[in-house]
């Protein structure tokens, strides 16, 4: 199921799917919702809330596998316009071009650029990236080669210290400086089996990542270069998405994407932050 979680100042943000994308909003200072409201659908009526990045204004970024954009909301649920270059109706390597969102599952924000992964299958254009207003610029090249592919990346997180890609079938993490100059790859594995990252975040220089591959799990790259894996009795249950706020709080959405909780140092739930199924019917409707 696709979903994705923001975190800014006091505002949670939380996307899921059921026929259409929703977008919920919480305010945590309160205690309580304070608006939700659909993406905008296909000709069927159809559309997916997948990843979710959050801006310094509020503004909202949610990608849209289903109709391959990412949709540009305020914070009011006003629809400001979509990033991305429509695809082509038919042929597979038109979909691997500049500024083409083939199935978008994961967008970052960064100053002025919006980081988009992309793609469900390995793509050179994997990584694209937009200002705030769609203007298109650089895609990332994979592995610092224009000719490489990234393998169908589920997420991407960027802040002050640079950009992490979940390069999910290759089984890497991918480190990218703002402007797109690649770094290196930090790979792991656990009992012999490359894992799957499918959700990455970045909290005081400690890298959280989910884990979808044969042992499945949630784990963190210590600054030194260790790899904890969280307490198998964590009380985390099907994950789905990572984000870090300022204030150095890590949250995760779980249980399907239905509940955000907050993770202590160790990767334990130290909090239940809201559960969706609690509170469907409060939320006002907006858009």
């Amino acid at each position: 199921m696709a979903g994705g979680v923001a975190v800014r100042a006091n505002l949670l943000c939380v996307t899921w799917s059921a026929a259409r994308g929703h977008v919920f909003l919480f305010d945590l200072e309160a205690a309580r919702p304070m608006s939700a409201w659909t993406l905008p659908g296909d000709a069927r009526g159809y559309s997916d809330a997948a990843g979710v990045a959050m801006d310094e204004h509020f503004h909202l970024f949610v990608a849209d596998p289903r109709n391959d954009r990412v949709r540009h909301f305020s914070a009011f649920g006003r629809h400001l316009g979509d990033l991305g270059l429509p695809p082509p109706a038919q042929g597979d390597a038109a979909r691997d071009r500049p500024g083409v969102l083939d199935r978008p599952h994961g967008v970052a924000i960064a100053g002025d650029t919006v980081y988009v992964a992309c793609g469900d299958r390995p793509r050179r254009r994997g990584v694209q990236r937009f200002t705030r207003h769609g203007e298109l610029l650089r895609p990332l090249a994979s592995q610092g080669d224009g000719e490489a592919s990234f393998g169908a990346p589920r997420a991407v997180w960027a802040d002050a210290e640079g950009v992490l890609v979940a390069d999910t079938l290759h089984g890497c993490i991918q480190r990218f400086r703002l402007d797109g100059t690649y770094v290196n790859s930090l790979r792991y594995a656990r009992a012999g089996v490359l894992a799957r990252p499918v959700a990455v975040a970045r909290q005081a220089g400690v890298v959280w990542i989910l884990d979808a591959g044969d042992e499945p799990g949630l784990l963190r790259r210590e600054p030194d270069g260790g790899l904890l894996a969280a307490a198998a009795d964590a009380g985390i249950v099907d994950p789905v998405a990572l984000a870090a706020d300022e204030g150095g709080r890590v949250h995760l959405l779980d249980h399907g994407g239905e509940r955000v909780v907050r993770l202590d140092a160790a990767g334990g739930v130290e909090a239940v932050v809201v559960d969706l199924r609690e509170h469907l019917d409060d939320f006002p409707q907006r858009g």
